[in-house]
């Protein structure tokens, strides 16, 4: 009985998987980066969306907290100069708020990855002021 649970607690995984959507505010969606970034270790896993690649899934993520965010590969932003750039979004905390303007916190949201188990339902959908400094 005791080899038998220690063989189990040795074979229990210490990764989970995590998956979500890409949102872009266009007719389209850009091929981008999607990055996962640990909170405790700054280690950062990328993944590549092709271009109206909807859905991505992460596999074998060490457990931890994490933040996502995005950068589109090509520049598809022009501002006021007519300078282009790449974009950049995340899942921020505007996005549980539906996105409107009386969601005012555009600061990237911290989730939990457990072992054994599939984090869902992140999305990458404020392209619209994503605080990416300090992440």
């Amino acid at each position: 009985m005791f080899l038998s649970s220690i063989l189990l607690t040795s074979c229990a995984s210490t990764t989970g998987n995590v998956k979500g959507t890409v949102c872009y505010p266009s007719e389209y969606i850009p091929a981008t980066i999607v990055y996962l970034k640990n909170k405790e270790t700054n280690k950062i896993y990328s993944l590549d969306i092709e271009e109206n690649q909807k859905h991505f899934k992460f596999k074998k993520i060490p457990a931890g907290n994490y933040i996502a965010f995005a950068y589109t590969v090509q520049e598809v932003s022009t501002d006021v100069n007519n300078k282009t750039s790449i974009a950049n979004g995340g899942y921020t905390y505007a996005v549980p708020c539906g996105l409107t303007v009386d969601c005012k916190d555009h600061s990237l949201l911290i989730f939990k990855v457990e072992n054994g188990k599939t984090t869902k339902k992140i999305q990458i959908c404020d392209w619209f002021g994503a605080i990416m400094k300090g992440n």
